[in-house]
């Protein structure tokens, strides 16, 4: 769910540069990769922009699949970064306890949707279904974030996104697919048990260190992430946008 909300962040730097130049945007990917996120049980009455059915649908084709629900969460680090753009993720673990799954729905509101519709990044909403298994260190994800979510994931993650009208049990097909192929060509590598709340958000803590490094290292966001944002060559604005965001030097004139 972070990478959908660093495109959110980046989105806000490129179209408003007075309110949110390239340095308070580093600083708002800071404060997003920086410390842990704090994650905690909610009712879905405290959304009441949520789109219930489709939280209702999800839970309803997980658990014909035997997976189980685990809780709705909040993350009130981004709820505080981004207060107009609240959600809640509801979250599943598999029968096996492989593979830990969330569904959400994300509603840009105010600013944020026209800004996000000017940059083609976004449909008004966004229901999200994602799915992961870690396995010593590697992160295998699925989602149906195609075309969405267009920024590298760090190197232990491997991403496959699908189409965002993917259906849910499509989605969940394709990565049961993916994770019995790994598992069959290194059976010596052995998947993380998710059982309950802790086990899942031990897990997307230790999925945020991994993220949290990449970004740094990145600076923040690339020049190729940047330019495919853009769907072309940086201008000579944006490439002064990018040092800044990247706590570069200006380049010598």
């Amino acid at each position: 769910m972070m990478g959908l909300w660093l495109v959110v962040a980046v989105a806000l730097g490129l179209r408003r540069p007075q309110g949110l130049g390239g340095s308070a945007l580093r600083a708002r990917l800071d404060a997003v990769y920086g410390e842990p996120h704090e994650l905690v049980r909610v009712s879905p009455a405290a959304f009441p922009e949520a789109d219930l059915d489709f939280y209702d649908r999800a839970r309803k084709e997980f658990e014909g699949r035997k997976y189980r629900w685990i809780a709705d969460v909040e993350d009130l680090t981004m709820s505080r970064i981004y207060p107009q753009n609240r959600t809640f993720v509801r979250l599943f673990v598999d029968a096996g306890g492989m593979i830990r799954a969330s569904a959400y729905h994300l509603h840009p509101r105010g600013v944020v949707v026209s800004l996000l519709q000017l940059v083609q990044l976004f449909p008004r909403h966004l229901r999200v279904v994602e799915l992961i298994s870690e396995i010593q260190g590697t992160f295998l994800v699925t989602s149906n974030t195609h075309g969405v979510d267009r920024l590298e994931p760090p190197p232990e993650a491997k991403v496959e996104r699908l189409p965002l009208a993917t259906p849910i049990a499509d989605v969940v097909t394709r990565h049961e697919a993916r994770i019995t192929e790994l598992v069959r060509a290194h059976p010596e590598r052995a998947p993380v048990s998710f059982e309950t709340l802790e086990d899942v958000l031990a897990s997307a803590a230790r999925a945020h260190v991994v993220m949290a490094r990449h970004r740094q290292k990145v600076g923040g966001i690339s020049r190729d992430e940047l330019e495919r944002l853009k769907g072309r060559p940086l201008s000579a604005t944006e490439e002064a946008f990018l040092r800044e965001v990247q706590r570069k030097e200006p380049a010598p004139e």
